[in-house]
């Protein structure tokens, strides 16, 4: 009985010194070679930073992420993140990024629907646009700040009086659109430089025109997104009609805070723009 036992127990601690052995080794292998976390985050560029080929600040560098600018981290590792930013790849330090918000609701931004009185035809949900495709999904929201909601509920209560409704084109845009058309038509006219920042990619910035009680739009200078002088708030051909419904829009979103520019008779910046840029999604 002795000799079994002698056996069994020395039997167990071969098993255990067997075990423990792998087990050091797993752990060495592991502190070697240290895994990718694999995640799916925005981040914010905190200053310009370098993005390189690989961890370290010994690897080439591909492109400069500039300050403020938004980019999505799929793998974290040693301190740094795998990000994509303006059609680039590549690895940027954890140091000169920070967290930004998730969704539309953590950014601080609401959605305008038809139930607020208005219509809504975001025309970058479909291919009606000078870009020719999509560049929000089927299902996007009509997305602004909360001070920019307020005014614009108050500017269409204007517009009822008259009969009309506001027709809503665009809102919030993310940041990642905005670099998109930017790339595209690169004309601060009618599409601001990203760089610059951009009042849409804040939700601060409304194209809107104006449809009588049917539906139907209001004669105005041109279509949306009609990239010419005829789209300029004072271009001298216009007719009668179309000067008349534009200078109505313009007065009751003016009287409701919102300013002008001078290239797009459809755009509208709220006064009050003190808000984050955003590239969150617009659903």
């Amino acid at each position: 009985m002795n000799i079994k036992k002698i056996l069994i127990a020395s039997s167990v601690l071969g098993l255990l010194f067997t075990l423990g052995i792998a087990g050091l080794s797993q752990t060495a292998s592991a502190q070697a070679s240290p895994a990718k976390k694999s995640l799916n985050k925005t981040l914010k560029a905190t200053t310009a930073v370098n993005m390189r080929k690989g961890i370290g600040t010994k690897y080439k560098k591909i492109m400069t992420v500039e300050k403020g600018v938004f980019v999505k981290a799929s793998k974290y590792s040693k301190g740094w993140y795998k990000v994509s930013a303006n059609g680039k790849i590549g690895w940027v330090s954890g140091k000169y990024l920070t967290s930004a918000p998730a969704n539309y609701k953590d950014a601080g931004l609401v959605e305008l629907s038809e139930k607020d009185g208005f219509v809504i035809d975001l025309k970058y949900a479909t291919k009606k646009n000078f870009m020719g495709y999509a560049l929000y999904p089927k299902d996007s929201k009509a997305l602004v700040a909360k001070s920019t909601a307020a005014k614009l509920k108050t500017a269409n209560q204007l517009a009822n009086k008259k009969g009309c409704k506001i027709k809503i084109w665009d809102v919030y845009r993310p940041l990642s659109v905005q670099w998109e058309m930017y790339n595209k038509i690169q004309n601060h006219n009618y599409v601001a430089n990203p760089a610059l920042d951009s009042n849409h990619s804040k939700g601060v910035s409304v194209d809107v025109t104006l449809v009588d009680s049917k539906g139907k739009e209001l004669k105005m200078p041109t279509k949306f997104d009609s990239f010419s002088a005829k789209a300029g708030r004072y271009y001298k051909g216009n007719s009668k009609t179309a000067q008349k419904n534009m200078d109505y829009l313009t007065k009751i979103m003016t009287q409701s805070g919102f300013k002008t520019i001078n290239s797009e008779w459809w755009h509208y910046n709220d006064l009050s723009n003190e808000h984050p840029t955003l590239d969150v999604p617009t659903k």
